[in-house]
């Protein structure tokens, strides 16, 4: 299972922008925890039903699915009801991103 990359068209330029400030907002938090890095997101990544990484691919932002694929396709299928925790965390580049995506994400139970 590789991690799912949004496409740049499903998400308008004022969603990014807000979803990019909640990220800032939850780095900051944090940076201001005093805890090691490592240890506070692995506890967000526990606590998020989802969580998305966003990085900067040239020009653009792209946003990468870290945590939730079965919860978003049970609740496409009708199978469950949209009470969601969402995390939104800011990362270097891809290889970032795919790095929380296997350690704390979706990606840790394929390898």
């Amino acid at each position: 299972m590789a991690m799912r990359i949004t496409d740049q068209n499903d998400i308008d330029v004022t969603t990014l922008r807000a979803e990019l400030e909640e990220a800032r907002r939850i780095q900051e938090q944090c940076l201001a925890s005093g805890v090691n890095h490592s240890d506070w997101m692995e506890g967000a990544f526990k606590g998020a039903d989802l969580a998305f990484g966003y990085w900067k691919e040239g020009p653009t932002v792209t946003r990468g699915l870290l945590k939730g694929e079965k919860r978003l396709e049970a609740i496409a299928g009708g199978k469950e009801a949209a009470q969601l925790r969402v995390l939104r965390v800011s990362c270097r580049e891809a290889a970032e991103a795919e790095a929380m995506y296997r350690v704390w994400g979706d990606g840790r139970a394929a390898a």
